[in-house]
C-alpha cells in the first residue's frame, strides 16, 4: 500500500484513535491540536462502548479494569419525590475522558503531537491539502483527517455549517466518597441512575479518577443535570465566564460565575429530592456547564479531506455514543485506505456512505431520547430504543 503523509486536525479521542491506527498502518502522521497544553476532560464521565476502547484493548497492554469501573443496574427515579419508577439489570462499565485520553496519547506518543496549533484555513491544491494554522504554520499533506470537534473549523470553512443549539444545557460535576454521606454514596455507586423531571433530567454514575500517569487513583460519582433554556440573553449570560467572554460550548469550572453555581444549588433544593440528588449537586466541588447542540452535514469526504466524529455529525449525548462513533469512523477509514491501496479519494468515496448513515441514525436516536427526557415523557425502564450505544 502507498504510504501517505496524513495530517490529523484535532487531538482528542477520535483524532488520536485515527492517528494511532493510521500510524500503525505505516503512514506518516502528524496531529495538530489547538490547545496549548494537553487536553483534560475536567473529570467528565463516559459510558464504555466497544468501539471507543477497541484500540487500547487490541493494540496496547491496557485492560478494561485499568480504565473503567463496573455497574450492575440502571434505576429510574422521580427526581422530585425521590421515588423509584423502575430498575433493570444492566452491566455497563464507565470510564473518564482523562483515562482514555492519557492512554491514547501515550500510545501515539508526543513527538508528532503538536500543541497550540489552531486551524484557520484549509484548501486542496492539486493532489495535496494545504492547512494553515494561527501561529503561521502551513502544512501540506496527502490526506487531512479533520477531527476538530463539534465546533469544527474545518467543517465551517469547507461547508459553512455550524452547530445548532438544541434548546437545553447541562450542568456537570463530580463528588468523591469523602464529599457525600455514606447513604448517598451507596445510592449512586454500582449503578446508572436516571432522575426524571417534567422539564429535564439528571443522570449519575460512578467513574474512575486517574492520575497524571494514567493509572486509576480513585472513584467519583459523575452527574449531569439537563436544563431547558431558550436561546437568548439568559443563555448568553450563563455561558459568559468570569472574564466576560461568551463561551460557545463550555464554561469550565474556574470560569463559571458564582451566582450561577448558587442558582443551580438553589434550584436543586427547590426541585429535587433532598437525599440523595440535592446532596450530590450541592457537594460537587467544581461544577461546570455545557450547551447541547446538533449538527448534520451532507458530506464527510471532500476530495482528500474527511470529517471525522463530531466534526461531521454531532449528536446529543443521551445514547453515550459520540466517542464510539468517532472511533468507528477511524477504524473504517483505516480499513478503507488499506482496501484501496492508499488511493485517498477512492478510499474516502467508499468510506463515506456508511459513516453518514450511522451518524444520521444516531441523530435520530438521540432526538427521540431527548423528546422524552426533556419533556417528562414516558421514559420506560429498559426501552430498547433508548439503549446506550450506536444504532445497529
Amino acid at each position: 500500500m502507498r504510504k501517505l503523509r496524513i495530517a490529523v486536525v484535532g487531538g482528542s479521542l477520535g483524532g488520536l484513535t485515527a492517528a494511532a491506527l493510521l500510524r500503525d498502518a505505516g503512514h506518516e502522521i502528524d496531529v495538530y491540536e489547538r490547545t496549548p497544553v494537553p487536553l483534560t476532560g475536567f473529570g467528565a464521565g463516559i459510558v464504555v462502548q466497544p468501539e471507543l476502547v477497541r484500540y487500547l484493548l487490541e493494540r496496547t497492554e491496557t485492560t478494561l479494569e485499568q480504565i473503567s469501573v463496573p455497574s450492575s443496574a440502571m434505576r429510574y427515579f422521580d427526581a422530585t419525590r425521590g421515588t423509584l419508577i423502575g430498575e433493570i439489570e444492566a452491566e455497563w462499565r464507565y470510564t473518564s475522558y482523562n483515562a482514555l485520553y492519557r492512554r491514547l496519547l501515550a500510545a501515539f506518543g508526543i513527538e508528532r503531537y503538536h500543541l497550540g496549533e489552531a486551524l484557520v484555513g484549509i484548501d486542496q491544491i492539486g493532489d495535496q491539502v494545504e492547512l494553515r494554522f494561527a501561529r503561521g504554520r502551513v502544512v501540506h499533506c496527502d490526506l487531512a483527517v479533520c477531527a476538530d470537534g463539534g465546533a469544527s473549523t474545518a467543517r465551517k470553512r469547507l461547508l459553512g455549517i455550524v452547530p445548532r443549539y438544541a434548546g437545553y444545557i447541562t450542568w456537570r460535576g463530580l463528588a468523591g466518597r469523602g464529599d457525600l454521606s455514606s447513604d448517598t454514596w451507596d445510592f449512586f455507586d454500582d449503578r446508572f441512575t436516571y432522575g426524571l423531571l417534567d422539564d429535564g433530567h439528571v443522570i449519575a454514575y460512578p467513574i474512575p479518577v486517574v492520575g497524571e500517569d494514567g493509572e486509576m487513583a480513585g472513584r467519583y460519582i459523575n452527574f449531569q443535570w439537563y436544563w431547558n433554556l431558550p436561546e437568548g440573553p439568559e443563555l448568553d449570560e450563563l455561558m459568559t465566564d468570569r472574564e466576560g467572554i461568551r463561551r460557545p460550548v463550555s464554561v469550565h469550572a474556574a470560569g463559571v460565575q458564582e451566582r450561577f453555581i448558587d442558582e443551580m444549588q438553589t434550584r436543586a433544593r427547590r426541585q429535587l429530592a433532598p437525599e440523595p440528588f440535592v446532596e450530590l449537586m450541592v457537594m460537587a466541588a467544581e461544577p461546570f456547564v455545557t450547551v447541547i447542540e446538533d449538527t448534520d452535514t451532507p458530506k464527510m469526504a471532500l476530495g482528500r479531506i474527511c470529517l471525522l466524529g463530531d466534526a461531521a455529525v454531532t449528536g446529543r449525548p443521551h445514547a453515550a455514543a459520540g466517542g464510539a462513533k468517532a472511533a468507528a469512523n477511524a477504524w473504517a477509514l483505516a480499513e478503507a485506505l488499506e482496501e484501496n491501496d492508499g488511493d485517498v479519494e477512492e478510499a474516502l468515496r467508499s468510506w463515506e456512505p456508511a459513516q453518514l448513515e450511522q451518524g444520521r441514525a444516531l441523530l435520530d436516536k438521540v432526538a427521540h431520547m431527548a423528546g422524552l427526557l426533556q419533556t417528562g415523557g414516558p421514559f420506560l425502564p429498559g426501552d430498547p430504543a433508548c439503549r446506550f450505544g450506536l444504532p445497529r
